[in-house]
């Protein structure tokens, strides 16, 4: 007889327990069935009214099981697209300071990376609607294109930082939504119980672009000025982009969607996109200026950050009061009533922030603290890489084999902590050991908890919204790694600002540089432990809350 929290035969809706460590419960459990009546019934008989769940009812389910063998070559396609999505990034990681410095961006260095990450948060929700109306394959065709574009742009552009960031907000549309499009093919295509072997192929592919794409990005940036030095970074991504395309066109039968297609864009919440993209490119734009550009306290810095707060509220309430059965919301405000759904809302920025600010800081911090090239920056992160390939594979089979998973997400969060509180302790004379050996605890982390959290909160609510949920959370930690990078950039811009020392790009290795940027680096490093450390605590503490209101 099979599970009847992992058979998906007949349409059940299964979820686990999510990616919170604040929830008791923590293994995969089954949840809202829809009948044929327009109710939702849970396992226990009790139904709700069809009338909750308004916001799915304009949109078809895709779910489409195929046969293994079909599964592997889908998946062996959806690993290309996430290598192509997340080599654009490490490539970019390992050069940003030889970038700044030969543009001569100075404090406006960050707005490369950062105007990829504005454009790929804002559009993340709309990347869940838009694969509900047209369908995931042609959407993800559309994005491999927005993708090459933005690359080709910027492997062209001219000598200033403006047109490279133009150019990357460009490639921010169309590559922010291909590992969301992809994880969401995977919940159309394999029950939830059995997705955690499969994810973790997906991890060591995303493990793999992470270890090779700073090595690559830097020999490129470092060894190939004769032929075009860093612009030959994004040329790398249009071959492989086109690769993806291809595997896409051919190796991805997908179920097809039906309906008027012009009823489902006016379906779409395009105000509701508009106050998104506003208020996450105010909020990320204020703290990008923040003691680089302008002082903390200026009236730029302020009047960006407070006008995207308030923008954002005006999301909040949009979502809230905008939702309309003909129009459902982007974020539909229901899905938080799911307590898995807001406790992985809050894992998943403090994830995004951890994630996205270590790729960038940790070469950034050998070039500049201990002199390293590009190169043997990149060289540095292989052992993390190799460990986080490793774990993020045992950690999805683990998953399938026991459906268990919060133990994985206490132990990964705790040695991540661990590991930011070690390499924050690196000093000018520390040795090559060290500087790898407290790297890999970070390794552990991100490998224990990669694929834990996607498949936790996927598991969280029915399959109508799978989509949108899985756009939600990538939504939010894009939203945590776009703050938390430009955060981190201002922290250090601060401390550089504070010892009057010559502009950096002109005496970039000086004793007095290095020990600013050492010093910059080591607090964006206590900041992003201490943030893990406070969520490991405070889960442990709602665990234990809750274990007693069950015993009384």
């Amino acid at each position: 007889m099979p599970d009847p929290a992992t058979d998906h035969s007949k349409g059940s809706a299964g979820r686990d327990d999510g990616d919170d460590p604040d929830r008791n419960d923590d293994r995969v459990a089954p949840v809202a069935d829809e009948d044929d009546t327009g109710t939702s019934k849970t396992l226990s008989g009790a139904q709700t009214p069809r009338s909750e769940e308004k916001a799915e009812h304009n949109f078809n389910e895709q779910t489409f099981y195929v046969p293994v063998k079909q599964v592997l070559v889908i998946f062996m396609t959806l690993g290309i697209i996430d290598f192509v999505a997340l080599m654009d990034q490490t490539t970019l990681a390992a050069s940003l300071q030889i970038i700044g410095q030969d543009l001569k961006a100075g404090a406006e260095t960050s707005l490369i990376s950062s105007s990829y990450f504005i454009t790929s948060t804002a559009c993340q929700l709309l990347y869940g609607r838009f694969s509900d109306v047209v369908g995931r394959k042609p959407l993800l065709l559309v994005l491999l294109i927005i993708f090459f574009i933005g690359a080709l742009g910027a492997s062209l552009s001219p000598n200033y930082v403006a047109a490279l960031v133009v150019f990357r907000a460009i490639g921010g549309v169309g590559g922010g939504g291909l590992m969301t499009v992809a994880q969401i093919i995977v919940s159309d295509v394999v029950p939830l119980r059995q997705r955690g072997k499969y994810q973790g192929i997906l991890g060591a592919l995303v493990a793999l672009a992470n270890g090779v794409g700073p090595v690559i990005g830097g020999a490129l940036a470092t060894r190939t000025l004769a032929t075009g030095g860093w612009r030959n970074i994004f040329r790398l991504s249009l071959p492989i982009s086109a690769l993806g395309f291809l595997c896409v066109l051919v190796a991805l039968p997908l179920k097809k969607v039906e309906g008027d297609w012009r009823l489902k864009i006016k379906a779409i919440d395009w105000f509701g996109s508009l106050l998104s993209l506003a208020a996450s490119t105010l909020v990320v734009l204020s703290f990008t200026w923040a003691g680089g550009t302008y002082p903390w306290l200026s009236a730029q810095v302020l009047a960006t950050f407070f006008l995207g707060f308030f923008v954002g509220i005006a999301f909040c309430l949009w979502q809230w009061k905008g939702d309309r059965p003909y129009r459902p919301a982007l974020m539909p405000l229901h899905i938080f009533k799911v307590p898995i759904v807001c406790g992985a809302s809050i894992t998943q920025f403090i994830n995004g922030w951890l994630f996205v600010s270590q790729v960038y800081l940790i070469p950034q911090f050998y070039q500049i603290a201990y002199g390293y090239d590009a190169t043997k920056s990149g060289l540095m992160l292989i052992p993390l890489t190799v460990v986080q390939t490793v774990l993020s594979t045992i950690s999805g089979l683990l998953i399938t084999w026991t459906g268990r998973y919060r133990e994985l997400l206490l132990l990964g969060w705790a040695c991540w902590a661990v590991g930011l509180g070690l390499i924050s302790t690196l000093k000018a004379d520390s040795g090559v050991d060290k500087q790898i050996g407290y790297t890999v605890f970070t390794g552990i982390g991100v490998g224990l908890t990669l694929q834990p959290s996607l498949i936790a909160i996927q598991g969280a609510v029915p399959r109508k919204t799978m989509a949108v949920v899985t756009a939600m959370r990538n939504f939010v930690r894009n939203l945590g790694g776009a703050i938390g990078l430009a955060l981190s950039g201002t922290i250090v811009r601060t401390y550089l600002n504070a010892t009057d020392l010559p502009d950096e790009a002109a005496a970039p290795f000086t004793p007095e540089v290095q020990e600013a940027h050492r010093k910059g680096f080591r607090t964006c490093f206590l900041v992003m432990s201490s943030m893990v450390a406070g969520r490991i605590c405070h889960g442990l503490a709602s665990s234990t809350s809750q274990k007693r209101r069950s015993r009384g």
